[in-house]
């Protein structure tokens, strides 16, 4: 028997995101714009913010372009090294997943503990993520979790899905259903989408908190509309999945309500259901 994937991995947070580490768009810089930029200075504020802004156009490739990595490298390294915290954690990505560089963890994890330690709550989230997997640096829990709370104190919804994890795992502290759920209902209140999802399984297997199957399609759908792959992912598997009918038909109440399924609400989730989960995901509604 089959159940919903009970947590996502926090390398998910590493890959990119949005509550994530600052997700991945793209764009290409020509010869003439990189030229103009030689002259920059990346201690007057002003030019540093110019160079930031050079690199992400580079990186996220707005133009609908190709990004350029070896532009956007070459950028970020002067805003790093200029001090910029957004900088140090965009170049250490780039050591993190190999873009323009040999994928190098232990230079992600220095760019990222140099963009933590000024203060940048996404690199706090990214230094305990490092530490939770142990890329980069031992395999740490109790340290992960430091940083996973200092990520959270500054306002970073992600860290505080990921804490719920680390109590639900048991990893660095005793293992406690209950205060997973506490976590993830912190962090879907601060709509984070892992969160929502994760709290949803709660809800839908009465772990942690008391088993309510409406509430359990409430905070699915959030994660579903929100752009959260595994959600859409677990939905359109449901058939395979030990799940209550009522939590089935509450998302296709939902999905009516939203003007994405003119079906019955009979918890069955056929190929209309299906083409209406695909085309709620990521609606933001």
């Amino acid at each position: 028997m089959r159940f919903l994937v009970m947590a996502i991995t926090l390398l998910a947070l590493l890959l990119g995101g949005s509550s994530a580490a600052l997700a991945q768009k793209t764009k290409t810089k020509s010869t003439t714009e990189q030229s103009q930029t030689t002259n920059l200075d990346p201690n007057d504020p002003e030019d540093l913010d110019e160079i930031v802004a050079e690199a992400d156009a580079a990186y996220f490739a707005d133009n609908g372009g190709d990004p350029d990595y070896a532009y956007a490298f070459e950028m970020y390294s002067l805003a790093a090294n200029a001090g910029d915290a957004y900088s140090m954690n965009r170049l250490a990505l780039m050591y993190d997943r190999g873009e323009h560089v040999d994928q190098d963890f232990y230079e992600a994890f220095d760019w990222y503990m140099k963009a933590a330690e000024a203060g940048l709550p996404a690199a706090m989230s990214n230094v305990a993520s490092m530490y939770r997997l142990g890329e980069g640096v031992g395999q740490d829990y109790d340290a992960a979790m430091e940083w996973f709370r200092k990520a959270a104190d500054n306002d970073y919804s992600y860290a505080l899905y990921a804490i719920g994890e680390l109590y639900l795992g048991g990893h660095g502290v005793a293992k406690d259903a209950t205060e997973a759920a506490a976590w993830y209902q912190r962090a879907a209140d601060a709509g984070e989408p892992n969160g929502q999802w994760a709290l949803a399984l709660r809800y839908l297997y009465g772990d942690g908190v008391a088993m309510d199957s409406r509430k359990a399609g409430d905070l699915a759908y959030l994660a579903l509309v929100n752009g959260l792959d595994i959600a859409l992912d677990e939905l359109k598997e449901i058939g395979s999945a030990e799940t209550s009918p009522n939590f089935r038909r509450r998302i296709q109440e939902l999905l009516k309500s939203d003007g994405f399924y003119n079906g019955t609400i009979d918890g069955s989730f056929g190929p209309q259901t299906m083409r209406a989960v695909e085309a709620a995901f990521g609606s933001e509604l």
